[in-house]
């Protein structure tokens, strides 16, 4: 009898089991006939879609089996990531077209040239299928394998049509090093019975999750940013393919149902064209007719927008393309109980697998549409360019040239053409020389996105946003720039110019005394920090001087490093070479002294140099922090400045000798879990002299703790005299919010914080509402908000009024040590570069403060 019972038991998980499960009818469309040549993606990974999370691994073996098997295929690798994992498309179009892709590629790009005048009939569409860009919306990637087996296998009149009419770029995973972190996570909480409560393990990553890329970054912020290896490699492939269509595959919380765009009429961005709008809800029609037909729900014009556009559904949208999102709901296991009912990743996997069958039949049926949509925004380009009262954008900084060049560079990964200045203009009271400050004219085809990247965003139809409302590059960059009206004004090459990296020099040649470096180029963190790593005793200048070198007066400031050549471990030949390669390496020039008498200033020998210690950075992850801000400071650290950081857990700061570090970190986060013994060691080590930098709120945690006295200004009320409707209540909450804005600062140059800096105002990036009260104390706050901090974004006048002249950094001393503030984000996603150097002041002169 127990052997019964057992045996039901067995049967009963068994059938429990594979009805989680689906075969490949549950997925496929059942009007065609497929090739038996091709192996299913079940047949090929042993296992059904949906019974088991694919890792990258996987996916790209199936995707290399059908580069082999099929003729309608080719794979491309067109970047690696951070963990050096390929990224690919696979183009597929029929076997006579990819004999002559090349050639298709051209005519396809051709077309849309302002005074082209090919027939659309004869050009071939092009449609980028971009699938998980967060690496823990796991459907996406996984219906990636349905995908190509589909286009590889599938034989019918309509897919003839297909194949021989449009190019089909499938990108499987746009984050590969965050898609294995999650499959890994799924798989290895998955257990033989499902288990579908939100509470299971398995729907609850450890620190810092799946969605983000190897340095915790959201990549779908990114495409306008060009910070990352993937959307570099990836908006590349945009412009060698020019595609009509490009579907970004996304996921959103459990319980909600399957969303396409269009997003919220109102919360468009004004740049984007009008026709986009009409053919996105034109494909939106196929969407829902797909939907339909397997009777999955879903909703459209609702929640999401496309006013930012440096995501993957609105970056197409200013190129002349038509972006669509999709956000199928998340279940990340197996299986998992939801306000709907019971539902599958297979559920999942099929509804985003049908949205790209939709798209493809909408690209076939609207081929001539698109592509002529394509074209007239090329040609209304121009069209808008001469109506705009400004007529180019002038930029460029003498004082930090890598910083202008790496803007240039940006540009240049935008396709928008940019020109030497060849004359000498002053503009708004700043001096633009000639052959170190560049023209962008405005009449060109990117004119939308150069407009974008150099405009102010002033005036909004609503005060809801879905991210950031403003991204003005120039403030982003610390670059002075100006608008020309009058093309007259200037004087361009006659070649469009392209970046480059400059080469430090040694000006005076070798020394026996000194070298001398200013503190002004962006790259001169990873100077200082690799000759202090050779063991080299470094000074930094307090005080003002000049010299007379190479028969010009050079004038040097607060934070010019002294380099002294006697009493080092290394002899002045290998110092000479060290710098030599310094300088070559990050563009940083140096100056070998033949004397160190000052005529004015300080001498070399002055007491006015203080001395510097080669620093040691800890920064606490993982627990409450927020991985984000902790990411951003990595990613600078490490890829900006090649400057080692060690990070570890808060839970882990107990067993950490704090001793051997100058400089803690603690990224935005409430650090609950921070003990009394672990405040009282952050404490005794401040006090023995240690720099402690606090990021954002983690000045709340450091102020609860009794280490500063940082208070912060109450958030501004809702307005109840405001009357919404019921149904718009929504908007009384968002009035006084801030998504993103840029503000003006005046700054102390001579303030060690503020070394580096040439002009007394910069630009700073703000999220959130969080403005903090002065401190009421001499030199403690360095940089403040301006009394007219506004620049560009969305904001209430409430909120503005709260922030004028409020502290954006603060140094306090705590017994011999110093607690750094920094109120806002100082290295926003990667690309705020301007307030890069302010940080790594504080962890190369944060002990030098007095």
């Amino acid at each position: 009898m127990k052997k019964i019972l057992f045996a039901i038991f067995m049967f009963s998980c068994i059938s429990l089991f594979a009805r989680a499960q689906e075969t490949m009818e549950y997925f496929l469309p059942k009007d065609v006939v497929y090739d038996k040549n091709i192996p299913t993606p079940e047949e090929f990974f042993g296992q059904k879609i949906g019974e088991w999370h694919l890792n990258y691994e996987q996916i790209l073996s199936y995707f290399h089996e059908i580069n082999r098997l099929s003729g309608r295929a080719i794979i491309q690798e067109y970047a690696r990531s951070y963990e050096n994992r390929p990224l690919v498309h696979m183009i597929f179009t029929s076997q006579e077209n990819q004999k002559k892709l090349e050639e298709l590629k051209n005519l396809h790009n051709s077309f849309s040239e302002v005074n082209s005048n090919l027939n659309a009939d004869d050009v071939p569409l092009v449609v980028t299928l971009g699938y998980g860009v967060h690496g823990n919306e796991s459907s996406a990637t996984n219906s990636s394998v349905l995908t190509i087996y589909y286009l590889a296998a599938a034989n019918s009149d309509k897919i003839d049509r297909l194949l021989n009419h449009t190019i089909i770029l499938v990108d499987p995973c746009l984050n590969p090093d965050g898609f294995t972190r999650h499959s890994t996570w799924a798989n290895m909480h998955q257990s033989y019975v499902p288990v579908g409560k939100s509470e299971s393990r398995q729907f609850n990553e450890v620190w810092p999750g799946g969605r983000t890329n190897h340095y915790w970054f959201d990549l779908n912020r990114d495409y306008l940013l060009q910070v990352h290896p993937e959307s570099r490699g990836r908006v590349a492939k945009f412009y060698e393919w020019k595609p009509n269509i490009v579907t970004d595959h996304h996921e959103m919380g459990a319980n909600s149902t399957f969303f396409f765009q269009p997003g919220v009429p109102s919360r468009n961005n004004p740049l984007t064209p009008e026709k986009n709008y009409e053919l996105t809800h034109e494909i939106a029609g196929y969407h829902a007719q797909f939907l339909d037909k397997i009777g999955s729900p879903y909703f459209s014009e609702e929640q999401y927008d496309d006013y930012y556009f440096g995501k993957g559904s609105s970056y197409p949208d200013v190129n002349g393309s038509v972006g669509i999102l999709f956000e199928q709901a998340g279940f990340r296991g197996r299986t998992r109980n939801t306000i709907n009912g019971k539902k599958t990743l297979a559920f999942a996997i099929r509804n985003q697998f049908t949205v790209t069958l939709s798209t493809l039949e909408a690209a076939l049926n609207l081929k001539n549409e698109l592509l002529r949509f394509q074209k007239e925004c090329n040609v209304e380009a121009f069209g808008l360019a001469g109506k705009d009262a400004v007529k180019a954008y002038l930029f460029g900084d003498e004082n930090d040239q890598m910083k202008t060049q790496l803007f240039i560079d940006l540009l240049n990964r935008h396709q928008i053409k940019v020109y030497t200045n060849q004359k000498d203009i002053i503009k708004e009271g700043v001096l633009f020389k000639a052959n170190q400050s560049f023209v962008v004219p405005v009449k060109q085809i990117q004119y939308r996105l150069l407009k974008s990247i150099f405009g102010k965003a002033t005036t909004f139809t609503d005060s809801t946003f879905y991210d950031v409302s403003t991204w003005t590059f120039p403030f982003a960059y610390d670059i002075p720039y100006a608008e020309i009206t009058a093309l007259k004004d200037i004087q361009q090459s006659s070649a469009e110019i392209y970046s480059e990296t400059p080469e430090g020099k040694i000006v005076g040649g070798k020394s026996n005394l000194a070298y001398l470096f200013r503190w002004n180029d962006f790259y001169t963190p990873e100077a200082l920090y690799t000759i202090q790593k050779a063991g080299l005793i470094t000074k930094v200048a307090t005080k003002s001087f000049t010299f007379d070198i190479e028969g010009k007066k050079e004038n040097f400031t607060y934070g010019t490093i002294l380099i002294p050549v006697s009493g080092q471990r290394l002899d002045e030949n290998q110092i000479y070479s060290l710098v030599t390669r310094v300088a070559k390496k990050t563009g940083v020039d140096f100056y070998g002294m033949d004397t160190g008498l000052s005529p004015e200033g300080i001498d070399l020998g002055s007491g006015n140099f203080d001395v510097l210690k080669r620093p040691e950075v800890l920064m606490l992850v993982a627990g409450s922090t927020r991985s984000s801000d902790a990411g951003e400071i990595w990613h600078m650290f490490d890829q900006r400045f090649k400057i080692p950081i060690c990070l570890t857990e808060t839970g882990d700061l107990r067993s950490v000798n704090l001793s051997q570090y100058t400089t803690l970190i603690m990224p935005g986060g409430s650090y609950y879990e921070l003990g009394n013994s672990d405040v009282q060691k952050i404490k005794s080590w401040v006090q023995d002299g240690g720099t402690l930098i606090a990021y954002k709120n983690a000045v709340s945690w450091a102020s609860k703790n009794e280490i500063g006295k940082t208070k912060f200004k109450n958030n501004i009320e809702n307005d109840t005299t405001l009357n919404f409707s019921y149904a718009d209540r929504s908007k009384e909450y968002n009035i006084h919010s801030i998504s993103g804005i840029i503000l003006n600062t005046e700054m102390d140059i001579t303030h060690p914080l503020c070394y580096g800096y040439t002009r007394n105002n910069l630009a700073f990036f703000k999220t959130g509402a969080s403005v903090a009260e002065t401190l009421d104390k001499k030199y403690t706050e360095p940089v403040k908000y301006t009394s007219e901090p506004y620049v560009s974004g969305y904001v209430s006048e409430k909120n503005i009024e709260r922030i004028k002249n409020a502290p954006v950094v603060s140094v306090q001393s705590v017994g011999r040590g110093n607690l750094i503030s920094f109120y806002e984000n100082m290295t926003f996603r990667g690309f705020w570069l301007g307030t890069n150097k302010m940080f790594m002041n504080g962890v190369f002169f944060g002990d030098i403060i007095q």
